[in-house]
């Protein structure tokens, strides 16, 4: 499958479980796709980062809309009109979040570079979207060495947590600094690349495209269309 025709199929996903109403339907939905997420066995290691994400926001919500937060700070009553929104949020982000994680797993990020620098799109707007794909390997191997560097010179990145958070902008300024000073050095290269002179470009090994899944994402387009409308119509 192309990775823009997975992409649409995770965003029509995404949509109808942003416009389901809380209830049955919308719990079988949520808990659904995290299951499928489960079972897949490529995706599966993948729960752990909807764990982390989802359950930091379970208590958040319940914090906030659970009136827990204003009454221990305030002391205001208790009130949980508002948990029925947040319980339907909740579900939502999980059906979404979800999705996500299989698409990630499922299409790599080589192939939507490619997908993205052999399709119609103008070469500008795909290096927008692709620049920071391209750059994340190199950031990784950056933070290793900033964090060896910074370690040598006796900085806990290692320690407790409270430790580790203190020392957190001695590891990101580096970094930051870096990709700065390397944005000219980029520029530069895409100059001498004669970058936007032609307004398409092609790829070696471009993933494979057909007529049928062409239709497919320019009708799940539509589809999406007619859901929002349908849902802002009534």
């Amino acid at each position: 499958m192309h990775p823009f025709t997975s992409l649409m199929l995770w965003g029509w996903f995404a949509l109808s479980g942003l416009l389901l109403p809380l209830g049955n339907v919308l719990l079988c939905y949520s808990f659904g796709i995290f299951l499928l997420l489960l079972l897949l066995p490529d995706t599966r290691w993948r729960w752990r980062y909807v764990a982390w994400f989802m359950l930091p926001m379970a208590i958040g919500l319940w914090l906030v809309h659970g009136g827990w937060l204003a009454f221990w700070l305030r002391g205001a009553p208790i009130e949980q009109n508002s948990m029925p929104m947040a319980i339907a949020l909740w579900l939502k982000l999980l059906a979404i979040i979800s999705s996500a994680q299989i698409w990630l797993q499922k299409v790599s990020t080589r192939r939507f570079v490619r997908a993205l620098f052999s399709s119609r799109l103008p070469i500008s707007f795909a290096y927008v979207l692709a620049g920071p794909l391209l750059i994340v390997e190199q950031l990784r191997l950056q933070l290793s060495v900033i964090k060896d560097a910074q370690l040598a010179r006796g900085i806990p990145l290692d320690g407790a947590w409270h430790q580790r958070l203190r020392a957190l902008p001695a590891l990101l300024m580096p970094l930051i600094t870096n990709a700065l000073n390397e944005l000219a050095i980029r520029g530069a290269a895409l100059d001498m690349r004669a970058f936007r002179l032609h307004r398409h470009r092609t790829t070696l090994w471009a993933p494979t495209d057909s007529r049928r899944q062409k239709v497919i994402r320019y009708g799940l387009i539509v589809l999406m269309a007619i859901e929002a409308g349908a849902y802002l119509w009534r």
